[in-house]
């Protein structure tokens, strides 16, 4: 399955991110990448190039990828041209030329397909890797979502939103019913507990260094925070 992010979702949930929590998620990019030796960087799933276009006024050479054209348009509007942006399909990420000291994958955007296809990305995202390299990954914690199904309305920019999320084994379902003023939005991924994605990360010759919640390395993850940081080294 391929999730596609609608431009009411941007508006509703992307653009408003308040500057402060932005400043603490390139924070932790730059501890856990520092530069030197993490230079060059490949932001799959880039969107608007939030991450990417104030990683690249650091110093950073920065390549963006996004299936979708309009986030891209505007990541290119604020790069001032220092960011590579190309669309692209992360399932395939070999066909994308040389490789890179790190690569990001943010925000949930890992898990969209099955089990073998997201396999095979997060081997491709290795392949990338010059070595030593490292990738870090931001995605759900399983088993936050396990304890909390169900559905819930709330109000976001004057608009009430109803949000049912379920779980089908490891694979979370979530739809967003924005009333008459548009289409609903429908996402679904394979979600991981810690061990999983270690686990599996290592199948694919990463070993994992950090593991944690909130984007601070001191912060255990658990299945009480919906989200978990993962930092991969390529063996």
């Amino acid at each position: 399955m391929k999730n596609k992010y609608s431009t009411a979702w941007f508006e509703l949930f992307l653009e408003p991110i308040q500057p402060i929590q932005t400043e603490k998620e390139i924070a932790f990019l730059v501890q856990h990448l520092p530069n030197p030796p993490y230079k060059t960087i490949l932001d799959i799933c880039c969107g608007q190039g939030r991450h990417s276009n104030l990683l690249a006024a650091k110093g950073y050479h920065l390549t963006g990828i996004d299936l979708s054209q309009e986030a891209l348009e505007k990541a290119e509007q604020t790069s001032n041209g220092q960011v590579v942006y190309r669309k692209m399909d992360m399932r395939n990420l070999d066909e994308l030329p040389g490789s890179f000291d790190g690569v990001v994958n943010l925000w949930q955007s890992f898990g969209y397909f099955d089990e073998a296809i997201n396999k095979d990305i997060l081997q491709q995202m290795s392949n990338k890797l010059n070595p030593k390299g490292r990738l870090v990954l931001d995605i759900y914690h399983r088993d936050f979502f396990e304890k909390h199904q169900g559905s819930r309305t709330f109000e976001k920019s004057g608009l009430n939103i109803t949000e049912t999320k379920a779980m089908s084994g490891d694979r979370l379902k979530v739809t967003l019913d924005y009333g008459n003023a548009y289409e609903p939005d429908s996402f679904e991924w394979q979600l991981y507990t810690p061990a999983e994605i270690r686990g599996l990360a290592q199948e694919v010759g990463l070993s994992c260094l950090i593991v944690c919640t909130d984007f601070d390395k001191q912060q255990e993850a658990t299945g009480n925070r919906p989200r978990m940081q993962t930092v991969f080294e390529k063996q």
